[in-house]
């Protein structure tokens, strides 16, 4: 795959717009989902998504294979997400449990259910609103590295490449994000706690 994608990249900075469609069709539902853990907006990870390309195809012959193409790609789109973000007076959301149509098929942001009972049901989509809306409260910087990794499942190495840091960086960052995440679900649920042992008095 990796000898086959040079060839259709070498073709692409030759000029070849069939080999450039070629690779727009490999990652396109990829780079789609990634937009959209950004965004939370379908028709914005749609316009970012197709940016993303439209950047990359301008600046192609400047890739130089030190990365995968799709780490190279994936970095021009969140970039792309980024700058959205910078411009828009929005405040971005981010979809768990959401199901959205790509061209690679289903992507499922949602944690896995195995035939739970009605009041485990209840529990988990409580649980997965309150991971959702305290991810999106989280400083710009902690919220991004926790969707590259924990939702996208980007490796270490690649989102060291991605956010230009060293691998350590990346890991104490996320480390950081994490614990303040679950600092701030502990003290909601907390809160949640105390709110209905008010109301049982």
């Amino acid at each position: 795959m990796e000898d086959q994608e040079r060839l259709f990249v070498e073709q692409a900075q030759d000029g070849d717009a069939d080999a450039f469609a070629w690779l727009v069709e490999q990652y396109s539902g990829r780079i789609f989902a990634a937009c959209f853990s950004f965004l939370g907006n379908r028709q914005d990870a749609e316009d970012c998504a197709q940016d993303a390309f439209v950047k990359a195809y301008r600046a192609l012959k400047d890739y130089g294979f030190l990365s995968s193409f799709y780490t190279w790609i994936y970095r021009i789109a969140v970039n792309t997400c980024l700058d959205f973000r910078r411009k828009s007076a929005r405040q971005p959301t981010l979809s768990l449990d959401e199901t959205i149509e790509t061209d690679d098929g289903q992507v499922v942001f949602q944690v896995a259910d195995h035939a739970p009972l009605p009041d485990e049901l209840a529990e988990s989509n409580e649980l997965r609103r309150l991971i959702r809306s305290e991810i999106a409260a989280l400083p710009p910087m902690m919220r991004q590295i926790l969707v590259l990794r924990d939702l996208e499942g980007l490796s270490y190495r690649e989102l060291a490449e991605l956010l230009d840091l060293s691998e350590g960086t990346v890991k104490s960052r996320l480390a950081r994000a994490r614990q303040q995440l679950m600092r701030r679900i502990s003290k909601k649920e907390k809160s949640i706690r105390n709110n209905l042992r008010a109301l049982l008095v």
